[in-house]
């Protein structure tokens, strides 16, 4: 696991959902309905909603990145906990 770490094989942010027909059918179903309207928009209002996506998208990849730092720590936390327990056990 360390070595495809450090070898940058573990590529956690570029994970996707898999084997889920209900992902697969929303992720079809939200490109038609942003299709559907920017079509009915004119250029310069596409042009300016094209940048609000943009930032809706670099906010959701910061929460994702924050999230997963969250959770890593989290069980980091807990193995610590586990480790230290069992120690202390093994010592009273």
């Amino acid at each position: 696991m360390l070595a495809k770490l450090y070898a940058g094989d573990l590529l956690p942010a570029e994970n996707r959902i898999k084997g889920s027909r209900e992902y697969d059918a929303l992720c079809r179903q939200s490109l038609r309905e942003i299709e559907e309207f920017t079509e009915k928009l004119d250029e310069e209002t596409q042009k300016e909603f094209e940048a609000l996506m943009e930032h809706y998208l670099e906010l959701t990849y910061m929460e994702k990145t924050q999230t997963f730092c969250d959770g890593f720590r989290i069980g980091a936390a807990i193995m610590c906990e586990v480790f230290g327990g069992a120690d202390r056990e093994a010592a009273g």
